[in-house]
């Protein structure tokens, strides 16, 4: 028979690496999404430069990828609603 103290410790340790494997996912999709929506904005970037504009870049480097990778759902989802797409860009407007 088991003592409660492992029985816990045991829950404790599945919880956690199911914690890890969320996590791990989802940093893993929101990697996934950052690389998408630069390579788009870079495709927008390439158009506007043909056409004479080009907006600035305000956050492209590691400030960028930390926000896109931790706050991709809302970003997807803000996109979609406001233009249809998750990978919304200037030139998508």
């Amino acid at each position: 028979m088991e003592k409660p103290s492992l029985k816990i410790r045991n829950l404790a340790s599945k919880l956690l690496l199911i914690l890890l494997i969320f996590t791990l996912v989802y940093l893993g999709i929101g990697l996934g999404f950052h690389f998408k929506w630069e390579s788009a904005l870079t495709a927008c970037r390439e158009a506007q430069m043909a056409g004479g504009f080009v907006e600035p870049e305000v956050f492209g480097n590691a400030i960028g990828l930390a926000f896109d990778v931790t706050f991709w759902p809302v970003y997807a989802r803000a996109n979609i609603y406001h233009d249809g797409t998750p990978f919304a860009t200037p030139c998508t407007h």
